[in-house]
């Protein structure tokens, strides 16, 4: 063996290469035999298996056939029946109705059976409600708050009116028996129909008013007022039964009355009971008709042309229920409605009407009683208002702007359309007793075709005579302007929807007038060091928000942490429901309940209609908060037998030990420095600016008291002005120098800083040198001015919507919308109608991620002019805020608890901003922080010129405590006009005294260059997203104008932070981003992809969205991104969108190639819910609470 080794060491070298060459023979010979071998078994064992599969098979089938019919051996042999089939109701398919009558008739059917069944167990007009929207929505009909209108809740009535897909109305009865308790129905569409005509079908839009009442044969009887929606005139209906348990048929119309001609959206009507009375009467509060004869009955003056948007007298009338006089014995045959008493609502225009009137007749002695003083009839017969003109008046509030919402004020202006030099302001004051206003000032004014009047005039009403007057009742005789009355000023118009019903609103667009603005002098500052004479600031009137009353305290007992209830429960909603601080609906909101909530029950009202209780949890998170929420909402264990009762007003009657009735200001869970609720708003107190001195006039000076009628001014006419010694003078301004003296900014220290004419407010006092004489006498022409003291501007307004708070509460209100063309705020309710509600605002923003915070209204940026915002809650509460003379408001933020922040800087050349704070909580409106916009080169490390801040959002370190809270502020330079020149964080800090202080930052997030708008953070405010440029990525562009192609999101804190990260790029090289983006919770981002219109390299054409799906916060940065991407059909354009409250729904607002628009809900499928069509005036979508209907 060894020399076999030892012959193997000492192979030649090509002895060595034979034998590797054939041990790899025989290494591959041995591979493939041991292939081979694995390769057959493998088929064997395969073919094994087939043939056994074959076998089985064959053989099953083999003893199939060969079976036998012989039945299994038992006891006792029985034959198997032959199989049955039940169908089954649901499975089989209902037939689509072919027509309205078809979808009627089902639906007819289905909710008297299911109301009568309903009969049968546990009746209520509330159960009754829900099955009816139950049945409408299971049959694939819309059911919207309009269709259903209880007319009677004992015996229980309503009227109901479900829609079939196509949107088409379905007018019909559901009543019950008084004595049977039967459920019976009746039809209309038919009735209707038969008195339809020139576009119009009675009952179609709904009611806004509605009764049912029995005599005393039992015979019922229904009263109809229709929505403003379903035309411009006013209509009513009266439906009575023949004879007791018969249809309906209709008795009475208004159109069938020659007096009835009442506007739709401009009258009010009240449903007053009469003793005795078998119906209501009925108490119209309205415009006066121009062509009917109750404007004779009611004593009113034909003196001025009065159409819409211009000031018209109001009318109240009085409708009674008339009787036939056929009938020989009682009880009367009830007939219809008459007239029984109308007058004349006391108001500002018709004592000015009425005085006009008497003035052409010459009956002085008369009008003496519609003045203060004598000496002003003098004054309107120099005037020749005593001579006949076409008179067109239109209301002037306090901020020098024309009314043209239909509210009223005590000032008018009034002008002659004919010969517009005739224009006039006529101030008024109420009376104490009787109501009437009286004039006390008259005086001309500019031509009134400068303030953006209507032009050419309408028509003067013509009065159409009757041959028979309608008759008031005996016991009734007409009034003239004198009386009781109950004054009803409407807030904003109505867009009332065309012949296809609300759900397709129209707009009729209304003019504008041009806003102005009176401010007050301050008081003339002290001079040094060389006196000079004090100016004697001018009567100009200042701007006054409505005192508003003192809030009530809370009715909410100090309740211990350990207290034992009495009872317990659960909340049973559909919705979310309201906490509120007091057993009512006029009580603030303390928080949001959801459904299944577990309740702890201390309390009930002796009504039983408001429970005080403990919520385990509340919708923002908090435990074991204290408030009053309505009984039907709260589903108890037991019954409320030993729970503890309340007055109406929430004080204790019978409360246990352990519950003082003590009042609570504001109930949390656990102590904090500020309770976590929502706060009172309540009139704020705003700090004045400390008292500082100026330099006296120089060599030539003299001071002046600036007058006019318009903030900011036009410098190319002449200004009026008071001199210190009384002498009245025209300023020719166009080539003077103006300067501000630094204090008047709050900055003594500046000196005289440069401006511009448009600081020339009326109200500011200013030394002036003149240069040269007018042309005119009394005019001088100005080549310097210095500013020595602003005039005196009201800095807030406390606000109430009705329609926000009854609309949210009710869950009615769908979204705020706007125009492109004008200003205006739209609030758009789930049945499709559009009122405005705001007349200057072009622009609304929520104001931070919570709901319970409210939302922002700006209105459009006046250079030099007045600027204000309003904050508005979901409660219907608000304040408006307007900035300090010669100063614009640079962005505002906040939260539901800590209150408002913005930012304020001046309109002169003045390296200074301030930041302001509204606190809820103490009532008042304070400057925090005032410094230079170096701050951000200076303590970010940066060197370059001042910057601007722009605020974006707030983050306080404790909420509900203003004391340290963190900003993020975007930058621009104003003095080149570039945006987006820094994105910063700063901290500051408030001392006891209110002063603030930089303590952190700040700090540059984002350089210049870096990012484009806007910038949106996250609700929680984690994430940022922003626009950016890249050239390698393919978009659209045009020339030098290179829109936005991708979107980035930076990390602001957490796993994370600071890292940036593209959340989306262009999809084709063919589109580009439009520059907007939303956030739909904290982790999807809503964006909308675009491309330039036809014909345009400016205009955008947006034609899809994009949701985009965020990894959750916490996660890693490299998380994976899901993006959603629609694209809307049929060429349509997306004008605007708007994520919503409700569930990630998102409200699109889009238009077809014909121009028609349409309201759209959308979530993120593939797909789009049509919702309303909109009218091509209402072309912007602000922000949505909801779009599901």
């Amino acid at each position: 063996m060894e020399r076999f080794i030892d012959r193997l060491n000492n192979l030649s070298p090509e002895s060595r290469r034979l034998l590797t060459l054939g041990v790899g023979l025989v290494v591959i010979g041995l591979l493939a035999i041991f292939l081979f071998v694995v390769a057959f078994q493998l088929g064997v064992n395969q073919g094994l298996s087939r043939a056994q599969t074959a076998v089985t098979t064959a053989e099953a089938l083999r003893a199939a056939f060969a079976a036998t019919s012989t039945a299994t051996p038992t006891a006792t042999p029985t034959n198997t029946p032959a199989p049955t089939f039940t169908p089954t109701a649901t499975l089989t398919p209902t037939p689509t109705p072919a027509t309205p009558a078809e979808w009627a008739q089902r639906y007819f059917d289905v909710a008297l059976q299911g109301l009568g069944t309903l009969s049968l167990l546990d009746f209520s007009p509330t159960r009754a409600a829900s099955l009816l929207q139950r049945l409408a929505q299971e049959q694939g009909m819309i059911f919207v708050p309009v269709s259903y209108t209880e007319l009677s809740r004992e015996p229980w009535a309503a009227f109901v009116s479900p829609r079939t897909p196509a949107g088409t109305p379905l007018p019909m009865l559901f009543w019950r028996s008084v004595g049977d308790e039967r459920i019976q129905g009746q039809l209309l569409m038919d009735a209707v129909a038969s008195v339809a005509g020139n576009g119009y079908t009675p009952l179609m839009a709904g009611l806004s008013h509605g009764v049912m009442r029995s005599d005393p044969l039992g015979r019922n009887h229904i009263l109809m007022v229709e929505r403003p929606e379903a035309r411009p005139v006013l209509s009513a209906h009266l439906w009575s039964q023949p004879l007791p348990g018969t249809a309906f048929e209709l008795t009475w119309r208004s159109d069938d009355d020659p007096v009835w001609a009442f506007s739709a959206t401009d009258s009010q009507v009240t449903l007053e009971e009469t003793e005795g009375g078998v119906l209501p009467d009925m108490v119209i509060s309205s415009p006066l008709p121009a062509d009917s004869p109750i404007r004779t009955q009611g004593g009113a003056a034909g003196v001025f042309i009065e159409q819409p948007p211009f000031a018209r007298q109001r009318l109240i009338s009085r409708w009674r229920p008339a009787f036939s006089e056929a009938d020989a014995g009682p009880p009367a045959t009830l007939t219809g409605y008459q007239l029984a008493s109308a007058e004349v609502e006391p108001t500002p225009l018709a004592s000015l009407a009425m005085l006009l009137a008497l003035l052409q007749n010459g009956d002085v002695s008369r009008a003496q009683n519609y003045v203060t003083r004598i000496d002003i009839l003098n004054e309107m017969f120099q005037l020749g208002l005593a001579d006949p003109g076409d008179w067109m008046a239109v209301y002037v509030n306090d901020l020098d702007r024309e009314m043209l919402d239909g509210g009223q004020s005590l000032r008018l202006r009034f002008f002659d359309n004919a010969d517009r030099n005739r224009s006039f302001d006529v101030t008024f004051e109420e009376e104490s007793e009787g109501g009437r206003y009286l004039i006390k000032t008259v005086g001309p004014v500019l031509l009134a075709s400068t303030a953006g009047l209507v032009t050419p005039a309408p028509p003067r009403p013509t009065s159409t005579p009757t041959a028979t007057a309608t008759p008031l009742l005996a016991a009734e005789t007409v009034v003239g302007v004198s009386g009781e009355i109950t004054l009803t000023i409407p807030l904003s118009d109505v867009l009332g929807g065309d012949e296809a019903g609300i759900l397709n609103p129209t707009l009729e667009p209304t003019p504008t007038a041009t806003p102005t603005f009176t401010p007050t002098p301050t008081d003339t500052p002290t001079t040094t060091p060389t006196p000079s004479a004090t100016p004697t600031p001018t009567d100009t009137p200042t701007f006054t928000p409505t005192p508003t009353a003192t809030e009530k305290p809370l009715p909410i007992p100090t309740i211990a942490v350990d207290a034992v209830a009495s009872q317990t429960g659960y909340m049973l909603l559909t919705d979310t429901a309201r906490l509120r601080g007091g057993p009512g609906t006029d009580f603030i909101v303390i928080a949001a309940l959801t459904n299944g909530t577990p309740v702890e029950i201390f309390g009930i009202t002796e009504a039983g209609d408001w429970l005080l209780i403990r919520a385990a949890q509340v919708e923002d998170g908090r435990s074991g908060v204290v408030g009053w929420v309505a009984a039907q909402l709260v589903i108890p264990y037991g019954d409320y037998a030993s729970v503890p009762l309340y007055r109406a007003d929430g004080t204790s009657i019978d409360a246990p030990p352990d519950q003082p009735s003590a009042l609570s200001i504001l109930p949390t869970a656990t102590p904090t420095p500020t309770p976590l609720v929502t706060p009172v708003i309540r009139q704020p107190s705003v700090a004045a600016p400390a008292a500082v001195s100026v330099p006296g006039p120089e060599p030539g000076e003299f001071s002046v008291t600036l007058g006019g009628a318009s903030v900011p001014p036009d410098p190319l006419q002449p200004l009026p002005a008071v001199a210190a010694d009384g002498r009245t003078l025209q300023l020719r301004v166009e080539n003077a120098v103006v300067e501000v003296w630094g204090g008047v900014l709050n900055d003594p220290g500046a000196g005289w800083v440069p401006g511009t004419a448009v600081l020339l407010w009326p109200g500011t006092v200013a030394y002036i040198t003149t240069s040269t004489a007018g042309e005119e006498e009394g005019t001088v022409a100005v080549s310097r001015v210095r500013i020595i003291g602003a005039p005196r501007v009201e800095r807030t307004k406390v606000l109430h919507l009705d329609e926000i708070e009854d609309g949210v509460a009710e869950g009615t209100v769908l979204a705020l919308l706007g125009s492109q063309a004008a200003p205006g705020v739209y609030l758009l309710g789930a049945g499709g109608r559009a009122q405005q509600l705001f007349q200057y605002e072009d622009r609304a923003a929520w104001l931070s991620g919570d709901p319970n915070a409210g939302y922002i209204l700006g209105e459009p940026d006046t250079p030099g002019g007045v600027n204000t915002f309003s904050w508005m809650r979901n409660d219907g509460n608000g304040l408006q805020i307007i900035a300090q003379a010669y100063y614009s408001i640079q962005g505002v933020a906040g939260d539901a608890y800590g209150g408002l922040w913005w930012i304020e800087t001046p309109n002169a050349a003045l390296d200074r901003w301030q930041l302001w704070h509204f606190d809820p909580a103490r009532g008042e409106i304070a400057l925090r922080l005032q410094a230079s916009g170096t701050i951000f080169g200076e303590l970010s490390g940066q060197t370059g010129p001042s910057l601007t801040p722009i605020l974006l959002a707030v983050q306080p370190e404790t909420p509900g405590d203003p004391s340290r809270v963190t900003f993020f502020v975007d930058t621009a330079d104003t003095a080149l006009l570039q945006p987006y020149t820094g994105f910063f964080r700063l901290t500051v800090e408030t001392d006891e005294a209110g002063r603030g202080r930089v303590v952190e930052g700040p700090l540059p997030l984002l350089e210049s260059g870096q990012y484009r708008g806007p910038l949106v953070l996250s609700p929680d405010l984690v994430r940022l997203i922003y626009f950016a440029y890249d050239p390698a990525q393919p978009s659209l562009t045009a020339g030098t104008l290179k829109p936005s192609n991708m979107a980035n999101m930076l990390t602001l804190s957490g796993r994370g932070a600071s890292i940036i990260r593209t959340v989306y790029k262009t999809e084709t090289r063919f589109e580009f981003l439009a520059p907007e983006a939303a956030w739909l919770g904290n982790d999807r981002l809503l964006l909308a992809r675009a491309r330039f219109a036809a014909g345009s390299d400016t205009s955008l054409d947006r034609f899809g969205i994009v949701q985009i799906q965020l990894p959750p916060v916490g996660d890693s940065p490299a998380s994976e991104i899901q993006v959603n991407s629609y694209q809307l059909p049929r060429q349509q354009t997306l004008l605007a969108f708007a994520p919503c409250l409700d569930q990630g729904s998102v409200l699109l607002l889009t238009r077809a190639g014909d121009g028609t628009q349409q309201l759209a809900r959308w979530e993120g499928q593939n797909q789009i819910f049509p919702l309303f069509g909109l009218p091509a005036a209402l072309d912007r979508a602000f922000l949505c609470w909801k779009a599901r209907l």
